[in-house]
C-alpha cells in the first residue's frame, strides 16, 4: 500500500513538535526533529525501502511548512537494505526537497553492513545535485553539517 499522506496529517499540523513513524506492528522507525539549524532524521530498528519513502515524503511536507537547507540523516541504530528506494529519491525526491530547499545532507552510517551499502549507492547518486557527506558518528556529521554554506 502507498503512502497516504492523510495518514500524517495529525503528525504534520503538530510540527515542530517531534515527528515519531512507526510500523504496522507499532515499532519505531523514526523521529523527525526540529534543530536549530536543521532538521534531524533519527532512525532505529529495521528499515525498508517503503519506511525511506514514507519518511523522505513526510520531510517533503515538513519542508513545506518549515523550510531547512540541511538534513542530518542519522542512521546509526538501524539495520536493512533500503537500496531498493535510491531510484526514487534520486529521480523523484532530490528534485523536490532541492525546490523546497534543500542543501545539504550528513548521513550518518549504521554498522549494518547492508544499511551502509544502501548509503554508499545514495552518496554515489545525490553528490552531483547536493552537498552530501557520510560519516561514522553524528558529532562529526553535525560539525560538517552546520559548516556547509547554504
Amino acid at each position: 500500500m502507498g503512502l497516504v499522506m492523510t495518514d500524517y496529517e495529525d503528525l504534520i499540523a503538530a510540527w515542530p513538535a517531534p515527528l515519531q513513524l512507526v510500523h504496522a506492528e507499532g515499532d519505531l522507525f523514526v523521529t523527525l526533529l526540529q534543530q536549530p539549524n536543521y532538521i534531524e532524521a533519527k532512525w532505529i530498528g529495521h528499515i525498508t525501502a517503503g519506511d525511506v519513502v514514507t519518511t523522505a515524503n513526510i520531510y517533503l511536507a515538513l519542508m513545506q511548512k518549515t523550510p531547512m537547507a540541511r538534513l542530518l540523516n542519522d542512521k546509526t541504530e538501524v539495520s536493512g537494505d533500503w537500496t531498493d528506494a535510491n531510484d526514487w529519491l534520486q529521480y523523484e525526491w532530490l528534485p523536490k526537497a532541492v525546490e523546497a530547499g534543500l542543501c545539504a545532507m550528513a548521513h550518518v552510517y549504521s554498522s549494518n553492513m547492508f544499511s551502509r551499502l544502501s548509503a554508499r549507492d545514495l552518496y554515489m547518486r545525490l553528490i552531483p545535485n547536493l552537498y552530501i557527506e557520510n560519516f561514522n558518528d553524528q558529532k562529526a556529521a553535525i560539525n560538517w553539517l552546520l559548516s556547509c554554506n547554504c
